[in-house]
C-alpha cells in the first residue's frame, strides 16, 4: 500500500510543497518509498511526481499494488490517469471529516462500519437504516452513493488492506520531517537524503541482527492470536480440525500444524531484510517530463506595525539627532490652553506629518516641534511646577 499526500514546507521565504510517497515494511515501521519538491499541489505537479515515481520503481504499475490518498487537488484525476492499473483507495480520515463537517458526528460512525462492510447486502442494510435514523439521512446517502465502493469498503476492495483505512502513514512522516522541512528547497532535499541513509543503515542492522522467523510486530501479532484461541473450549479435533464452543455458539476452525502458510510473506523476517537490503538510490535525470520551474520564488514580504522612533527625555539642550522633515502637513493644528502658557491660547502647527517611508516623526506631542518629548515640552513646564496652596499654608 502506498500513501502519497503533500505538505507545506516551513520555510516563509521559500514556500514550496513537499511531496512524498510512504509504505510500510513488515514491522509495521513507515519507509519513505520517494519524495520531491514542487511550487505548489496540483494536477501538474501530481503527474509529474507520480511520472518519475513509476519510472524509478519497477513493477509499480500494477494490480498488486495499493494507492492510497485523499480526493483534493488534482491528486485523484493523476491517479488514475498515470496509475490506471492500480487499485486506488480514498483516505478514511479525509471522507470521516467530510461527513462530520456536512452530516454530524453520529454520521461518522456509520461511516466506520460502511468502511468494514463484509458483503454488499451488509453494506445496503446499514446505509437502509442511517437514513431513517439519522436528521439528515437521505442527504447522507445521497453523498455516499455518489463514492464509488471499491474506493473505500472492504467487500469491493480487490487487495486486501491490512486493516489501514488511512493515509496517515504520510502525516506522520510529516511530523516527523518538521525540522527539515524549516530549511530552503536546497537544504531540504540534502537532509532528506541524510535521513533516509541513516534510517535504512539502521533498520539494515537491526533486521541482520535478530535471528526469528517473523518480524516482532509479527510475533506479537500471533502471540495475541494464541491467546484469544486458548480461550475457546474444544469439543472435538482431528489433524486438521476442530469445533471449538464460544459465545456466540459452535462454529468450524480449520487448525493447520504448519500455520506459516496463512502468514503473508511480508511479515517473515527475510523480507524485512529484502527490505533495507539495497542502498538508497539517487536519481540522477535532468530530462524531465513536464516543464516544471525550478526557480525560486520572491521572497515574501513580512508585513508589520511601522516602526516607532522615539527621543529620549533630554530636552533641547540633549544631543539626541533631530529629524529633518520635508513633506506638507498632514495633521491639524493644535490649540494650548492659557493655562500652559500664561497668557492667551496660543495655536501651534505641526510642521511634520505623521509617517514618512513607515516611520513615525520624531517629535513632541503638545507643541509638535522636534528636539525634545511632551514631559520636557517648555509649554507645559509651568503646569509642572509645585506650587503652594494658600489655604494649606501653616501659620508662623
Amino acid at each position: 500500500m502506498v500513501a502519497l499526500d503533500a505538505c507545506f514546507t516551513k520555510n516563509k521565504k521559500y514556500p514550496t510543497q513537499l511531496f512524498l510517497a510512504t509504505v510500510h515494511d513488515g514491522n509495521s515501521q513507515i519507509v519513505p518509498l520517494a519524495y520531491g519538491l514542487a511550487p505548489v499541489e496540483n494536477f501538474e505537479n501530481w503527474m509529474w511526481f507520480l511520472h518519475n515515481l513509476k519510472i524509478s520503481i519497477q513493477g509499480l504499475s500494477s494490480d498488486e499494488v495499493f494507492i492510497v490518498s485523499d480526493r483534493q487537488k488534482g491528486l485523484e484525476k493523476a491517479v488514475s490517469e498515470m496509475l490506471p492499473e492500480n487499485p486506488h483507495m480514498h483516505c478514511g480520515h479525509h471522507l470521516k471529516m467530510n461527513v462530520q463537517k456536512h452530516f454530524g458526528k453520529v454520521a461518522v460512525q456509520v461511516l466506520q462500519s460502511l468502511f468494514h462492510a463484509p458483503s454488499e447486502e451488509r453494506f445496503n442494510s446499514i446505509l437502509e437504516e442511517a437514513g431513517n435514523r439519522l436528521d439528515c439521512g437521505r442527504e447522507f446517502v445521497q453523498y455516499i452513493r455518489r463514492i464509488d465502493p471499491e474506493r473505500f469498503v472492504r467487500y469491493a476492495l480487490p487487495l486486501p488492506r491490512y486493516g489501514r483505512t488511512t493515509s496517515n502513514s504520510v502525516e506522520v512522516m510529516n511530523g516527523a520531517l518538521k525540522p527539515i522541512r524549516d530549511f530552503a528547497p536546497c537544504r531540504i532535499v540534502g537532509q532528506m537524503w541524510m535521513y533516509m541513509l541513516r534510517l535504512f543503515c539502521e533498520r539494515r542492522e537491526t533486521a541482520n541482527r535478530s535471528t526469528e522467523r517473523f518480524t516482532a510486530f509479527a510475533k506479537e501479532r500471533l502471540s495475541e492470536e494464541e491467546t484469544e484461541c486458548g480461550r475457546f473450549i474444544s469439543i472435538s479435533a482431528d489433524q486438521y480440525h476442530a469445533r471449538v464452543q464460544t459465545d456466540g455458539g459452535l462454529k468450524q476452525w480449520i487448525v493447520r500444524k504448519i500455520y506459516t502458510q496463512y502468514v503473508d510473506r511480508i511479515w517473515f523476517q527475510k523480507s524485512l531484510q529484502q527490505c533495507y537490503r539495497l542502498i538508497v538510490p539517487a536519481i540522477i535525470d535532468t530530462e524531465l517530463p513536464m516543464q516544471v520551474s525550478y526557480r525560486a520564488p520572491p521572497p515574501a514580504i513580512r508585513t508589520s506595525r511601522a516602526r516607532v522612533v522615539r527621543i529620549p527625555n533630554g530636552g533641547p539642550s540633549s544631543r539626541a539627532p533631530i529629524a529633518e522633515f520635508e513633506y506638507p502637513v498632514v495633521q491639524e493644528p493644535r490649540v494650548i490652553p492659557p493655562a500652559a502658557t500664561g497668557g492667551d491660547s496660543t495655536v501651534v502647527v505641526a510642521t511634520a506629518g505623521r509617517r514618512r517611508n513607515n516611520t513615525r516623526v520624531r517629535c513632541c506631542g503638545v507643541c509638535r516641534q522636534s528636539g525634545h518629548n511632551r514631559s520636557k515640552c517648555p509649554l507645559t513646564a509651568s503646569l509642572r511646577e509645585p506650587t503652594i496652596c494658600q489655604d494649606m499654608t501653616p501659620d508662623v
